[in-house]
């Protein structure tokens, strides 16, 4: 996923900077549909230092590109999953 998203990313003259790439890592280390509060919570007690709204930005543009699924819960309540690659 990693090499689809950097190939993505070079293709498409997007910026592939650091945070992203630690958001993008971690999400891939977890199971299952996750809410981006317990992926922020979950990279803070791994003493990875980031905002909440870095991890939204990231979430939000993976779903954009294609990379991840959106599926919401209720109004205010969003869960993100890997999308199965072909």
């Amino acid at each position: 996923m990693l090499s689809d998203i950097d190939a993505y990313c070079k293709k498409n003259n997007v910026r592939y900077f650091g945070k992203r790439i630690i958001v993008i890592s971690h999400l891939l280390s977890l199971d299952g549909d996750i809410d981006g509060d317990i992926l922020w919570r979950s990279l803070k007690k791994n003493n990875i230092n980031i905002s909440v709204a870095t991890v939204y930005n990231t979430l939000n543009w993976l779903t954009q590109s294609g990379f991840i699924e959106k599926k919401s819960l209720s109004s205010r309540k969003n869960v993100f999953s890997l999308k199965l690659t072909e």
